[in-house]
Protein backbone atom coordinates (compact mmCIF):
# COMPACT_ATOMS: atom_id res chain seq x y z
CA UNK A 1 0.00 0.00 0.00
CA UNK A 2 2.92 2.27 0.78
CA UNK A 3 4.42 1.29 -2.92
CA UNK A 4 1.20 2.39 -4.25
CA UNK A 5 1.21 5.63 -2.61
CA UNK A 6 4.91 6.36 -3.31
CA UNK A 7 3.93 5.83 -7.00
CA UNK A 8 1.07 8.08 -6.96
CA UNK A 9 3.12 11.08 -5.21
CA UNK A 10 5.91 10.38 -7.64
CA UNK A 11 4.41 13.66 -9.64
CA UNK A 12 5.04 15.92 -6.72
CA UNK A 13 8.53 14.63 -6.00
CA UNK A 14 11.31 17.04 -6.80
CA UNK A 15 14.95 16.34 -5.97
CA UNK A 16 17.22 19.23 -5.57
CA UNK A 17 19.62 20.66 -8.05
CA UNK A 18 21.39 23.28 -8.96
CA UNK A 19 22.45 23.36 -13.05
CA UNK A 20 24.71 25.86 -15.25
CA UNK A 21 24.42 26.38 -18.81
CA UNK A 22 27.15 25.14 -20.95
CA UNK A 23 25.96 25.43 -24.07
CA UNK A 24 21.87 26.15 -25.51
CA UNK A 25 21.35 23.98 -28.58
CA UNK A 26 18.03 25.28 -28.92
CA UNK A 27 15.98 28.72 -27.59
CA UNK A 28 12.85 27.17 -27.64
CA UNK A 29 9.86 24.33 -27.85
CA UNK A 30 11.68 22.36 -26.45
CA UNK A 31 14.25 24.34 -24.50
CA UNK A 32 17.81 22.05 -25.37
CA UNK A 33 20.42 23.13 -23.34
CA UNK A 34 23.87 21.44 -22.11
CA UNK A 35 24.48 21.31 -18.45
CA UNK A 36 26.48 20.90 -15.58
CA UNK A 37 24.78 19.93 -12.46
CA UNK A 38 26.57 21.81 -9.61
CA UNK A 39 24.76 20.91 -6.88
CA UNK A 40 22.62 17.87 -5.84
CA UNK A 41 21.00 15.62 -8.62
CA UNK A 42 18.66 16.40 -11.72
CA UNK A 43 16.21 13.40 -12.90
CA UNK A 44 13.40 13.50 -14.96
CA UNK A 45 10.28 15.20 -15.16
CA UNK A 46 11.83 17.93 -12.43
CA UNK A 47 10.59 20.84 -12.73
CA UNK A 48 13.58 23.74 -13.72
CA UNK A 49 12.94 27.50 -13.19
CA UNK A 50 15.18 30.71 -12.72
CA UNK A 51 14.85 33.61 -10.98
CA UNK A 52 14.92 37.22 -12.23
CA UNK A 53 13.88 40.53 -10.76
CA UNK A 54 11.05 41.98 -12.20
CA UNK A 55 11.92 45.49 -13.74
CA UNK A 56 8.51 47.20 -12.03
CA UNK A 57 8.39 45.86 -8.34
CA UNK A 58 11.87 44.53 -8.08
CA UNK A 59 11.25 41.73 -6.56
CA UNK A 60 13.12 38.27 -7.35
CA UNK A 61 10.36 35.62 -9.43
CA UNK A 62 10.65 32.63 -10.82
CA UNK A 63 10.71 32.37 -14.74
CA UNK A 64 9.26 28.64 -15.21
CA UNK A 65 11.07 26.91 -18.03
CA UNK A 66 9.36 23.42 -18.16
CA UNK A 67 10.16 20.06 -17.13
CA UNK A 68 12.67 17.88 -18.12
CA UNK A 69 12.18 14.96 -20.82
CA UNK A 70 15.28 13.58 -21.79
CA UNK A 71 18.54 14.00 -20.04
CA UNK A 72 21.36 12.43 -22.47
CA UNK A 73 25.34 11.75 -21.92
CA UNK A 74 27.13 11.04 -25.32
CA UNK A 75 23.84 10.64 -27.04
CA UNK A 76 22.41 8.06 -24.38
CA UNK A 77 19.59 8.43 -22.54
CA UNK A 78 20.32 8.28 -18.90
CA UNK A 79 17.89 8.68 -15.64
CA UNK A 80 19.83 10.53 -13.53
CA UNK A 81 22.56 13.17 -13.32
CA UNK A 82 24.28 13.70 -10.53
CA UNK A 83 26.53 16.02 -9.22
CA UNK A 84 30.30 16.15 -10.52
CA UNK A 85 29.31 13.99 -13.28
CA UNK A 86 30.08 15.07 -16.89
CA UNK A 87 27.88 17.65 -18.50
CA UNK A 88 24.78 16.91 -19.70
CA UNK A 89 21.86 17.49 -22.83
CA UNK A 90 18.72 18.18 -21.09
CA UNK A 91 15.45 18.68 -23.00
CA UNK A 92 12.88 20.89 -21.48
CA UNK A 93 9.31 20.63 -22.35
CA UNK A 94 6.48 22.92 -21.07
CA UNK A 95 4.17 25.02 -22.28
CA UNK A 96 4.63 29.11 -22.83
CA UNK A 97 8.35 28.72 -22.07
CA UNK A 98 10.64 31.82 -22.17
CA UNK A 99 12.93 31.89 -25.52
CA UNK A 100 16.83 31.83 -24.10
CA UNK A 101 18.29 35.36 -25.18
CA UNK A 102 15.06 37.26 -24.89
CA UNK A 103 13.79 36.66 -21.50
CA UNK A 104 16.83 33.75 -20.32
CA UNK A 105 20.69 34.00 -21.32
CA UNK A 106 23.30 31.56 -20.12
CA UNK A 107 24.50 33.25 -16.95
CA UNK A 108 21.33 32.08 -15.50
CA UNK A 109 21.44 29.70 -12.62
CA UNK A 110 18.61 27.21 -13.36
CA UNK A 111 17.05 25.36 -10.34
CA UNK A 112 14.90 22.55 -9.68
CA UNK A 113 11.25 24.50 -8.67
CA UNK A 114 10.56 23.24 -5.28
CA UNK A 115 6.71 23.88 -3.26
CA UNK A 116 5.89 23.10 0.09
CA UNK A 117 4.43 19.84 -1.62
CA UNK A 118 7.13 18.90 -3.16
CA UNK A 119 9.51 18.98 0.55
CA UNK A 120 6.68 17.32 2.05
CA UNK A 121 6.02 14.54 -0.54
CA UNK A 122 10.39 14.36 -0.07
CA UNK A 123 10.33 13.62 3.64
CA UNK A 124 7.24 11.51 3.74
CA UNK A 125 8.20 9.20 0.34
CA UNK A 126 11.70 9.58 -0.50
CA UNK A 127 13.36 10.58 2.73
CA UNK A 128 15.79 7.42 2.21
CA UNK A 129 16.89 8.64 -1.51
CA UNK A 130 17.40 12.00 -0.36
CA UNK A 131 21.43 12.46 1.16
CA UNK A 132 22.10 14.65 3.44
CA UNK A 133 23.90 17.79 1.41
CA UNK A 134 20.63 17.54 -0.85
CA UNK A 135 18.52 18.19 2.56
CA UNK A 136 20.75 21.55 2.83
CA UNK A 137 20.36 22.25 -0.99
CA UNK A 138 16.50 22.59 -0.13
CA UNK A 139 16.92 24.68 2.55
CA UNK A 140 18.75 26.99 0.14
CA UNK A 141 16.28 26.91 -2.29
CA UNK A 142 13.39 27.59 0.26
CA UNK A 143 15.14 30.65 0.15
CA UNK A 144 15.44 31.37 -2.89
CA UNK A 145 11.60 30.15 -3.66
CA UNK A 146 9.97 31.80 -1.04
CA UNK A 147 8.47 28.57 0.46
CA UNK A 148 7.45 28.63 4.48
Amino acid sequence: MLEAQRLEAAAHAVFPCILNTVAVFMKKDPIVLGVDVVEGSLRMGTPIATVKKNPVTGEMEPVVLGRVTSIQLNHKNIPIAKKGSPSVAIKIEGSNQPMYGRHLDEKDVLYSQISRVTIDTLKKFYRDEVAKEDWHLLLNLKKVFNVL
